[in-house]
Parts: C-alpha cells; structure tokens; sequence
C-alpha cells in the first residue's frame, strides 16, 4: 500500500467541520457529467442490477446516440453537454420508463408484486423509491426528494403510469447525469473545501476505477459506516482494484495516453506501400495488423502490472515479446507466443513498450520522424512543444517532403526545415528523436537499410544506409549523441522524466481535471513517479491520497 494513506474518512455528512490534513488542499474541481463511456456503463449496470436487464436491447441503440467524447488528450476530460446528450438522455429514460409501464413482470422486478396490484400504496412507492431510487441517486433520496417522487402516484394516474413516470424523471435527474459533490461538508477555515460524505467516496471510487456506478457492496459500506474507517475504506479499494473493471479502465488509460485508436490505417491499397508489405498479408481478409499490434500493448501492459507486479522501468525496457500472432510475429522476425517461455528480441533492436510496432506504424510506406518525434516529446515526456502560426508557415510546410532517390527519409526531412528559422526552434526539440527511430520501418520492423519506393508505381528506386545516430537531449541537459534505438531507450528511463509523464497523465485521465498547482496534487504527483514504485501501487495511489476525500468548489 502507497505510504501517506487516507486517515479517518469520517461520513461527512454530519459532525463537527474536520481540519483539513496539512499539505494535501486539491485544486479546483469542477462539477461534471458522466462521460459519455461512464452513462453507458451506468445505464447497463443500473438495469442489470435492477431486474430489467431484459429492457437494455431496446435502448441501446438510444444509448449509442449519446455523442462520443473526445478532446485532444483524454476523452472524459470533454465536459460539454449538447442537445443531443438531452435527447438522448431522454430517450433512454422514456424508454426505460415505457418497458416498465407495458410489462407487469417488469414492474414486480423493479417495484415488487405490489406494484402489479389496483392500487399504487404509499408504501409500495417507498420501497421502490430505497431500492431503484437509491442506484439511481448512489445515494438514499432525502425526505424533500422522497416526497416529490411521491406526489407522481397522484390517483390520477394508474400504478403502471406511476411507477413510469418515477422511472423517468428519475433517470433524467440531474443526479443520474452528472457527478453531483455537493453533500459534504466543510473543513475548519476552508469554505471552498468539502469533505465528501461516503455515498460520495463510494462513487468516486467506483467511477475511477470501473467508469460506473458503485456497486451493492460499496453502498452497503458507504451505508453501514465501514467506508468511513481506515481499515474499511482500505478493503474496499483493494476490493475495487481488485475487480476486472479496473483492469479494463487502466487498459482504456494507455490506450489514450499512447493514442492507439487515432491510428488512420494502413493504406494497403497504395502501390508503394504493397511493396514495403510485400509478404506480409497487410490489408488481406483474415488479417488485421494494427489489431493485433495493440493488442501486444496490452498483453504487455497486463503482464508487467497485474502478473508480474512489475514497475513502469519494467514496462520500459522488457525485450521480451508477448504476441500470439504469426503476422506481428513475422513483422519482428521471432516466433510467436505460444505458452511458456516468452520470445526476446535480439539485444538492439528494441525494448520496452515505447518501441513496439502499435507506437511506432505509419498508413502510409513512408515513416515520419516529426510524428514519430513529436509523439514522444510530448505525450511520453511531456514536454510542451510551441506551435507557430499556421498563417506563417510558407506553402508545403505541412506536406511530406517529396521520394528521393539519393536521399533518405532523416535526409529529406532535415532538409525541409534547414536554414528556416521559424521551424528550426521547434524541431530542434523533437526531430532527432524521430532520426533515432528511423531504425524502424512504417510497419514498425527493425532495418538498418531503407527502401526507397516510387509512391507512383510502387518500383524500388534505391537502398539507403540509416543514420541513427543523433544528439536527441531527452532531459535537454543531455547533449551527447544517442547511438540507435536501444540508447535512445536507456536514455528516456534514465532521465526519469516518463514517471513524471505518466503521473500527470494518470492524475488527468482519472480525476477528469489537469494535474495543478495545489499542495495536494503537487504531493500525489510525487508519489505516482516514482518509476521504482510497482505499477499497481501507482495507479491505486489516486484513491490513498486524502485529496481523493476532497473536493475544492470553484465557479460553476
């Protein structure tokens, strides 16, 4: 367990104000709505455990219709909210609501045998209001919400209507939509600090980790007061991160810190590039490469962190090789996986995840080293890198430069930028970092020879030595030359600075705000980095600190 855990939760809800632990203030944190993937898994899980599982083929095809998310660096950080996330919000209540209304059985597995009955009593209402109302709200509805969920059985209506229209105006509130931390209360000098009460923490913990609401037993914890106690509080993370949902939410947060689903495809159709792939299979029926490349990733990322405990070093400079499939497999030139013993790399050619094929493919035959170097300046380091102007940059800046057949790919990229000063500046930052990986061709195989093909008629037109040898200045105090990929590797873990990244990009894509200057996110920080630090305890580091108690109430 990460050092610095939680202390006393308290229910927050009641009691005198607590003082607030010294060193650990969050910064702002906005109220948000559920992402688009969190309302989805919500509205599945709520049915499921709710009885009405049947109903889920009718609505999701209204659920699909909730407009994906996405910005530039992770998806849930996207907090808009358009017409079409009401109208599709509205379409799953009232379809929910209209399943429920036809279909007795329905209504019994959601309200009880009492709600098939001539009349709707109060206390029929009250029961569905604990079990339904409260997975709705994560929470118990307070008498003021009770009671106007009540006045919806106005006689006027049949049970069947009743029941109906609690289900949809349940499902519409503004508690089912968006992650409302307003019920805590404040700490001593504080007033734009909240505790969170332990309904609260239950749901922050359940959609961190799982992007969903939480389950029986987190209610049941938050409800019983253990969640308010260390040791409970503990048990029920290490029950939480335990689940296979947190698995499949840390494969969602690599899968968008290293942008595997922004990949356009390979242009298999191109001449040129039935060339580079000759042999290979790329684009044929029964065969889909980047598939299989980032499936690798998370074979690769599985084994370190849940099979080997391992820490983010291991990730970065393991040589073995994890893919069953006989294309990868030939793309690397090893063996496939196929039990036991894991396949190695030949000493050089690559290491760790950074220089797998899903990280480094191109569509089109030609690599791009500004891609592939800006790439890892700026999502794998963190580096910020300055954009100019695009009304100054002069016509073609943007387009590849054109084949050559006396000059390589490092060649005609360097040349397009030489002597121009306002490109310069900037690639100056990431280029030779794309140089160094030219060691590896637009499918990610590892050469020491390119092949130049004509784009037109895909013929080879020449066979040029690779110059890999760069001054890439990973930590910028470094000028000495990298030598290949594998120095080019040794580099990055040495400078420390992917520990930094991944902290900040994990404190982003989990919490849904940008890592601040607030003691509290200055300290998490510091402790995600560590790249000696297992990666499980990394990742569970989030829910340890006492900042995940809190939240900061800033302008709305």
């Amino acid at each position: 367990m990460v050092a610095g855990c939680i202390g006393s939760i308290g229910d927050g809800g009641s009691g005198d104000s607590p003082p607030l632990p010294p060193g650990t203030e969050p910064s702002e944190a906005p109220l948000m709505k559920l992402s688009t993937l969190q309302y989805r898994n919500t509205v599945t899980d709520l049915l499921t455990t709710s009885g009405l599982a049947s109903v889920l083929p009718e609505v999701e095809p209204f659920m699909g219709s909730v407009p994906a998310d996405g910005t530039d660096t992770f998806s849930a950080l996207d907090n808009r909210v358009a017409s079409e996330h009401l109208n599709a919000y509205f379409n799953v209540a009232t379809g929910v609501g209209d399943a429920v209304e036809a279909d007795a059985g329905l209504r019994e597995a959601v309200a009880g045998s009492c709600a098939t009955e001539t009349t709707l009593t109060a206390a029929c209402v009250d029961g569905f209001l604990t079990s339904f109302g409260r997975r709705v709200f994560r929470r118990p509805l307070t008498a003021e919400e009770r009671a106007g969920y009540a006045e919806l059985n106005d006689g006027q209506r049949s049970p069947a209507e009743a029941i109906r229209a609690m289900v949809v105006t349940l499902m519409l509130s503004p508690q089912f939509v968006n992650h409302l931390e307003v019920n805590g209360v404040e700490f001593q000098g504080h007033t734009d600090i909240l505790k969170l009460t332990a309904y609260e923490l239950a749901s922050k913990l359940s959609y961190t980790f799982w992007q969903s609401m939480p389950d029986d037993a987190l209610l049941a914890a938050a409800e019983d007061g253990s969640l308010a106690t260390e040791a409970g509080y503990a048990a029920q993370v290490d029950r939480v991160f335990a689940d296979p949902r947190t698995r499949e939410t840390i494969w969602q947060f690599y899968r968008e810190w290293f942008r595997l689903e922004r990949f356009a495809g390979f242009q298999s159709t191109r001449p040129a590039f039935q060339t580079l792939a000759e042999g290979e299979n790329v684009g044929e029926p029964g065969h889909d490469h980047y598939g299989d490349m980032v499936q690798e990733i998370d074979d690769l990322t599985a084994l370190v962190i849940w099979e080997q405990n391992g820490t983010l070093d291991d990730l970065l400079t393991t040589n073995v090789s994890v893919t069953p499939s006989d294309d990868l497999a030939s793309l690397y030139g090893i063996a496939p996986y196929t039990g036991g013993s894991y396949p190695t790399f030949p000493d050089g050619e690559r290491a760790g995840v950074l220089q797998r094929a899903a990280l480094l493919a191109n569509p089109l035959e030609q690599t791009n080293p500004f891609h592939r170097g800006a790439f890892v300046r700026r999502y794998i380091l963190c580096d910020a890198l300055p954009a100019p102007n695009p009304n100054d940059l002069p016509p073609g800046s943007l387009d590849p430069p054109p084949v050559d057949a006396d000059a390589t790919t490092r060649e005609r990229f360097s040349a397009k930028v030489a002597d121009n000063p306002l490109c310069e500046g900037c690639h100056g930052i990431f280029s030779d970092i794309g140089y160094v990986l030219e060691a590896y061709d637009a499918l990610g195989r590892y050469r020491t020879i390119e092949r130049v093909l004509d784009e037109q008629n895909g013929d080879l037109i020449a066979e040029l030595p690779i110059d890999t040898a760069a001054p890439a200045q990973i930590d910028y105090a470094d000028d000495g030359m990298v030598a290949g990929p594998a120095d080019l590797n040794q580099r990055i873990v040495d400078s420390g600075k992917v520990g930094s990244c991944l902290s900040r990009q994990y404190f982003a894509f989990a919490l849904r705000r940008e890592l601040g200057g607030a003691a509290g996110d200055r300290d998490l920080h510091a402790q995600m980095s560590s790249p000696d630090t297992p990666l499980i305890d990394v990742f569970k580091a989030i829910a340890l600190h006492p900042s995940f108690q809190t939240r900061k109430v800033g302008a709305q």
